[in-house]
């Protein structure tokens, strides 16, 4: 491109040499200036089209930029969430596969064993440091078990009868998340309270599992108190 300019210019330079008299019945000095000026025009042309060509460059670089930012930031988002989702996946089935395990290990009075670890699932679920799970006796209003895990004065503050008349699913009340158990067993119900971190609950699905998890829990620790109070029973084979 710079030659073409640098022709052009050394064109004009030699206009005044090369025209000597008038052309084609133009004076020779109207004639320089016409031929000046066409050179010029066309010089400018080439730069403007020149121009406008880089501006469509540029401006195509930078729409590819932002598609590829876009592109970028959907596939990191999309790689979270199957990791999110995987992750829950497996909590999930590490939940109801351990059920035979923890009705085994309430007979043998290891309580704490299962409660320790359902505990370490509740928090990694809630992203909270502390959290409550009340099982209530709706038809006397009272609580029958109670799982605590950090501070929780203001969740604990809260009057049964509140999280009784309550039919949501998921609510707020005095700066806590309450997670109701889909259904009861019996008259019984269970509820999941942990203090509000976040402004939105990404998957209540999976906190109602926990608070039903909790429920199934206090049922199969009723069965194995139960069965120490009867003792096991002798299934030893006695020889005739």
């Amino acid at each position: 491109m710079y030659w073409i300019f640098l022709m052009l210019f050394v064109v004009a330079s030699a206009t005044p040499l090369a025209v000597s008299g008038s052309v084609f019945g133009i004076p020779e000095e109207l004639t320089e200036t016409i031929i000046i000026f066409l050179l010029g025009a066309v010089g400018f042309l080439i730069f403007f089209l020149k121009e406008k060509s880089l501006l469509q460059q540029v401006r195509e670089k930078l729409r590819l930029q932002r598609e590829k930012s876009d592109i970028t930031k959907d596939l990191s988002e999309s790689y979270s969430y199957i990791g999110e989702t995987n992750r829950k996946l497996d909590l999930m089935k590490g939940l109801v596969l351990s059920l035979p395990e923890a009705a085994g290990h309430f007979r043998r009075g290891e309580t704490k064993k299962v409660y320790r670890t359902f505990e370490r699932s509740v928090l990694m679920s809630c992203k909270s440091a502390a959290f409550l799970i009340r099982i209530i006796d709706t038809g006397r209003g009272a609580v029958e078990k109670e799982i605590r895990n950090g501070r929780v004065s203001a969740c604990a503050a809260i009057p049964v009868e509140k999280l009784i008349s309550s039919g949501k699913k998921v609510s707020e009340e005095n700066g806590c998340i309450i997670v109701r158990s889909p259904g009861m067993i019996g008259k019984y119900v269970a509820f999941l309270l942990f203090p509000k971190s976040v402004n939105r609950i990404e998957d209540p699905g999976l906190l109602e599992a926990l608070a039903t998890q909790a429920l199934v829990l206090f049922f199969l620790e009723r069965d194995g108190e139960a069965f120490s109070a009867k003792g096991k029973p002798d299934v030893s084979v006695k020889k005739k």
